[in-house]
């Protein structure tokens, strides 16, 4: 049987439209930038850059999940592994608390009531959140996950990975490098057409 592990931020959950939002609310140019270029502007501005990252990053993955949706292809992946009768699991690195959200907002449960609401195929005792990378590969290992999706290859790439299991790289920015032995999709599509076959 497949059992697919699935990362969250990024991975499931579209931000760009937050992160823009957000970002305009800094004083930055609301175009077609991404998160990454939000980030470097923002570090730019001396000392200051980087606690107004932390900042964007605090209300996006906060407050502002409500407004993200998912990721365009994300939903027929669910119902294709569903029909297929795949175990599907959330596993990701997120901290409960952001250093800079003076609400003090839990991202945990923000993330999932996220999920109850976008996600009903994935079950409740089958959602993970780890403190740190070497959590979440350990989480994913404990599993017996046959696949793995995420938009980080520094993820699928470390040397701790579970060598069982297929690693699958959702690419969200162009011109980044595929890892050795991972196998790299350009959407959600092609993810379930590596997963469940064509």
């Amino acid at each position: 049987m497949r059992s697919v592990g699935l990362d969250f931020d990024n991975t499931l959950v579209d931000y760009s439209e937050v992160f823009r939002a957000e970002a305009a609310s800094f004083g930055l140019a609301a175009g077609p930038l991404d998160k990454t270029e939000i980030r470097d502007r923002l570090r730019t501005r001396g000392p200051g850059g980087e606690i107004e990252w932390q900042k964007v990053q605090a209300r996006v993955y906060g407050p502002g999940l409500e407004q993200a949706p998912m990721m365009d292809g994300s939903r027929a992946f669910l119902e294709r592994a569903a029909a297929a009768g795949a175990q599907l699991a959330v596993v990701s690195h997120k901290g409960q608390f952001a250093a800079q959200d003076p609400g003090g907002t839990d991202l945990r449960d923000a993330a999932r009531r996220w999920l109850r609401r976008h996600c009903p195929e994935i079950p409740a005792e089958r959602i993970f959140f780890e403190d740190e990378r070497a959590g979440k590969l350990r989480r994913i290992e404990a599993l017996g996950l046959t696949h793995f999706v995420d938009d980080l290859p520094e993820v699928l790439s470390d040397p701790t990975f579970p060598p069982a299991v297929e690693r699958l790289w959702l690419v969200t920015r162009a011109g980044a490098v595929r890892p050795p032995g991972v196998l790299a999709a350009g959407g959600w599509r092609d993810l379930a057409d590596a997963v469940f076959g064509r």
